[in-house]
């Protein structure tokens, strides 16, 4: 990711309506996972630490994180997390069967990142029924060229296509979704007509996240609250990202 879009994330995260609607699911899955006050965390690729902050202050205070862009740094302390350091996931810093779970949110489809190494030291820092739940963008035609290079991303990925990454590992799949169902229509007309309107930035690339009208935002931010709860019942057909939650076997 440019480092100039960290400090564009650290001041949406907590407004913004797709930032507030994942974190929500992810708390909310990790709740419905069993994970108690004594479950140790690991946020891998953790950004400026929203999320982060989020599960520590939601699930379990045992939160650790790692990301490998000195850029995102300066806001841990923002968010009051002091178990964050500077690391890639191809090579975590962590010991074997550390972790009663792993989060990774929008990292397998970085540039820096090697799929299988990652995937694998994912699973290698996770204690023998360990969980780990990976969000991941979902369908390569919603590519979109600047907003990805900004972020550093050059892949999407399908649920075949995850499912064949997690067969190389010990581990179960317990559930597969995707995720952003009732928003699909609305990012998939946008990133289809975006060439059209919007002309690439001259000087650098720049994301597709802005401010958005407060009542709008909470509109969709509610919406994505309520479909979040109808994951936790049942597992949605479609959507613009991918979770898929797994057991590490022995």
């Amino acid at each position: 990711m440019e480092s100039y879009e960290y400090e564009t994330l650290y001041e949406h995260e907590t407004s913004y309506w797709w930032f507030r609607g994942l974190h929500s699911i992810i708390v909310d899955t990790m709740k419905g996972l069993g994970l108690t006050a004594d479950s140790r965390i690991l946020d891998a690729g953790c950004g400026t630490g929203r999320n982060l902050q989020m599960l520590k202050d939601n699930v379990t205070p045992e939160g650790f994180g790692f990301d490998i862009a000195a850029a995102a740094s300066p806001f841990w302390p923002r968010r009051n997390l002091d178990r964050v350091c500077l690391a890639s996931v191809n090579e975590v810093p962590f010991k074997s069967a550390y972790f009663d779970a792993v989060v990774s949110v929008d990292l397998l489809e970085c540039d820096a990142v090697h799929e299988s190494s990652a995937f694998g030291e994912l699973c290698r820092v996770l204690k023998p029924g360990g969980l780990m739940v990976l969000v991941v963008p979902a369908y390569d035609w919603l590519m979109s060229e600047e907003h990805h290079k900004a972020v550093g991303a050059s892949r999407r990925y399908s649920v075949r296509k995850l499912k064949a990454l997690a067969s190389r590992q010990p581990t179960r799949i317990i559930k597969t979704t995707h995720v952003f169902a009732s928003m699909l229509p609305l990012v998939a007309v946008y990133r289809l007509l975006l060439p059209f309107f919007r002309k690439p930035s001259a000087d650098r690339p720049v994301s597709e996240i802005k401010p958005m009208n407060p009542i709008i935002d909470e509109i969709l931010f509610r919406t994505v609250k309520f479909e979040g709860k109808v994951m936790q019942k049942m597992s949605l057909p479609f959507g613009s990202s991918i979770m898929m939650i797994l057991e590490k076997v022995q």
